[in-house]
C-alpha cells in the first residue's frame, strides 16, 4: 500500500461529537474539517478524526503526518474532565468602602494602602 493509501485509511469519515465519543471513549482525539455551528465555539456538526489515544501526546503524534494538509487541527478529550475549578479571587475592602457599597454611594478614590496596607500605594477607583 502506498503512503497516500496509509494516510487515507487513518482519517475517519465525518462524525458528530457523540459518535466520536462513542468510538473513542475516554481518549484524546485530533480533529480536522471541523464544521462549526458558530465560529470560535466548541459546538460543531461534524469533524474527522486523524488521531486518537489514551495520552495527550498519542493523537498529536498521529496528526503530525497531516499537518501539511490541514492548517487547523483540534485537540480534544472525549471523557469527563475532572479538574477542580479555580479558587475564587478574594477582594479586601476597608470599612469606608464597605459602607459606601452598602449605602449606594458615589465614585470614590481609595488609596490601596488604606484599603489593604500590604498591597502597595497605587490608587484604585471603585464605582459604588
Amino acid at each position: 500500500m502506498s503512503a497516500a493509501g496509509v494516510l487515507a485509511s487513518e482519517i475517519s469519515e465525518p462524525l458528530t461529537w457523540a459518535a466520536i465519543c462513542a468510538r473513542h471513549p475516554d481518549e484524546w482525539v485530533c480533529l480536522v474539517e471541523i464544521d462549526r455551528i458558530r465560529p470560535n465555539a466548541f459546538e460543531f456538526r461534524t469533524a474527522r478524526v486523524i488521531g486518537h489515544g489514551k495520552t495527550r501526546r498519542a493523537p498529536v503524534d498521529h496528526a503530525m503526518s497531516w499537518r501539511d494538509a490541514y492548517e487547523l487541527i483540534g485537540h480534544y478529550f472525549t471523557g469527563r474532565v475532572t479538574a477542580k475549578p479555580p479558587r475564587p479571587s478574594l477582594i479586601f475592602f476597608d470599612e469606608e468602602t464597605r459602607n459606601a457599597i452598602r449605602t449606594g454611594g458615589e465614585v470614590i478614590a481609595v488609596e490601596a494602602s488604606e484599603a489593604a496596607p500590604d498591597r502597595g500605594s497605587a490608587p484604585n477607583q471603585i464605582r459604588v
